[in-house]
């Protein structure tokens, strides 16, 4: 008899929430990406950046994929802190 209660108790399918969540991996990969092309930017000379208007691409772009990586992580982490409560 307390075994149909536990069943009945417990979530299925979509309620059970995501197995698989997405949001640390891409983290890590944009964020690890983003420092590789802060890097390049921060340790190019500017003579490399003439052709787009004298405008330091590879540390624009690093910096936001920093920021977005970033984002993706700290989501992830308090998605597992709310789901460990």
């Amino acid at each position: 008899m307390n075994e149909k209660i536990e069943i009945k108790n417990q979530k299925t399918g979509m309620g059970q929430g995501h197995v698989l969540d997405l949001k640390l991996p891409i983290g890590w990969l944009l964020s690890a990406y983003g420092v590789l092309l802060t890097v390049y930017g921060l340790v190019t000379k500017k003579e490399m950046y003439a052709i787009s208007l004298g405008l330091n691409l590879n540390l624009v772009w690093g910096i936001l994929m920093l920021a977005i990586g970033g984002g993706f992580l700290l989501a992830a982490f308090l998605k597992k802190d709310r789901a460990g409560r």
